[in-house]
């Protein structure tokens, strides 16, 4: 059976990504409401103006559903503002901050790459992608707005990074109470990552002709599944009672 993909359809680029999946003969189903989740094999979470998104989730209710998909272990791919609902961390918000959906072991800084003005094009190296799923061991990185991701904790898979823009305004990293602020002054920036059941880019390769990275969420969909399916098997066949032949000796158990 063919996986349903959810797309996150709330705001930004849900029929992008919607596009790209028929590109590739996966069925995607729009999401807006928390019940809309269920049946799903894994889940898309698009761009978009993360706040905006933030909010529009919120009145539907979604973020209890959404963290609940996500705990479950079902893949979760985020791009661009898709990333920032992922991240257990945001800084570089607007006042008052956002709600987050949380999972990935990572800060993220909402607007790295500075104003809608300074969105840019960059090919990204990406030996992993190109190991996975054949190609050029390059991609096209569309970074709109995007954001970045500053650091990441020990279980996260960095999949590509790219160099920090000349001109880029200067970031300050709030360090936490009581610590001074830190400049953030590295020549590269992490834009893609995995963690478990979870992708994330900051540039948006729905808006390419490159399959890639949705190929690549698909083959974490068939892992999951696959994974999901022994551990029901292996529950089955140990709830089946043991038969002992008659007359025999019970053996003590071997711990190897």
């Amino acid at each position: 059976m063919a996986a349903v993909v959810g797309v996150l359809a709330l705001q930004g680029s849900y029929n992008e990504h919607m596009a790209a999946l028929r590109r590739i003969g996966a069925k995607g189903v729009e999401v807006r409401k928390p019940e809309q989740l269920l049946g799903l094999d894994s889940l898309i979470i698009p761009g978009g103006e993360s706040t905006t998104m933030a909010k529009l989730a919120d009145y539907h209710n979604l973020f209890p559903a959404l963290r609940e998909f996500v705990g479950a272990g079902k893949p979760v791919w985020g791009t661009c503002a898709g990333l920032i609902f992922l991240a257990n961390k945001a800084v570089g918000q607007k006042s008052g901050g956002q709600e987050l959906v949380g999972g990935l072991d990572c800060t993220v800084h909402r607007n790295f790459f500075g104003s809608q003005l300074q969105s840019f094009e960059t090919e990204l190296p990406v030996p992993m992608l190109a190991e996975k799923e054949g190609g050029s061991l390059t991609c096209r990185g569309v970074f709109i707005r995007a954001p970045a991701i500053l650091e990441v904790g020990p279980d996260v898979e960095v999949l590509a990074d790219c160099p920090v823009p000349a001109g880029r305004p200067s970031i300050t990293i709030t360090s936490g109470e009581g610590l001074e602020d830190e400049v953030y002054s590295k020549d590269r920036v992490i834009v893609a990552v995995r963690q478990g059941n979870i992708l994330a880019t900051a540039f948006h390769p729905e808006l390419t002709s490159d399959s890639r990275w949705h190929r690549l969420f698909l083959a974490m969909d068939k892992d999951s599944r696959a994974r999901s399916f022994a551990a029901l098997s292996l529950s089955a066949s140990s709830s089946e009672p043991e038969v002992v032949p008659k007359n025999k000796p019970l053996d003590l158990p071997i711990f190897e």
